[in-house]
């Protein structure tokens, strides 16, 4: 599954800053629970109000499935069995 993130919001305003995963780069337990968890994501629902001025949103498609659309998840919601898509887009993000 080849996952796109984005990071927008935060002190420095909507400079987006986004990584692609794709999970079979994961050892498999860990591919298959980040899978399973993508596949739960409210997918298409409108974004929430942020937890303050300077969160961060982060935005969550499928490169394989853009049909779904987009998951947007409020800084804090990327926990647990989704932690290893803040992780790649820590270690592999990109500005814009």
């Amino acid at each position: 599954m080849r996952i796109r993130i984005r990071r927008v919001g935060g002190f420095a305003g909507n400079i987006p800053f986004g990584a692609e995963l794709d999970t079979a780069e994961l050892p498999a337990d860990q591919a298959r629970r980040v899978e399973a968890a993508v596949d739960g994501l409210p997918w298409g629902a409108a974004a929430g109000a942020p937890l303050h001025p300077d969160a961060f949103r982060y935005e969550v498609e499928l490169a394989d499935h853009p049909d779904r659309g987009r998951a947007v998840l409020q800084e804090g919601q990327l926990t647990g069995d989704l932690d290893p898509l803040r992780t790649w887009l820590e270690e592999h993000g990109q500005i814009g």
